[in-house]
């Protein structure tokens, strides 16, 4: 499993947008996770987690989700084998 890092400037707005964006490519995410933050009105940290270890597959999401406006602050955070 992996699990990506991501801060959204629109709240759910932005979860919506990502979660499409993930669809449409066919990524297997086994979940996510989307929390406020509470120093900045309308952010939100999101986590995602995917399945598999393959490393390419992490890279191809966040070379997705880096394309979409509202989303910065992308980073592999985890990797499980």
């Amino acid at each position: 499993m992996q699990t990506i890092y991501a801060k959204l400037e629109k709240g759910m707005d932005s979860f919506v947008r990502v979660s499409n964006t993930l669809r449409r490519k066919e990524f297997e995410i086994s979940g996510m996770n989307l929390q406020a933050i509470p120093s900045k009105s309308g952010s939100h940290e999101m986590h995602i987690y995917l399945n598999g270890t393959n490393p390419m597959t992490a890279n191809r999401a966040m070379r997705q989700l880096a394309k979409l406006v509202d989303v910065n602050s992308i980073q592999l955070i985890k990797e499980e084998v």
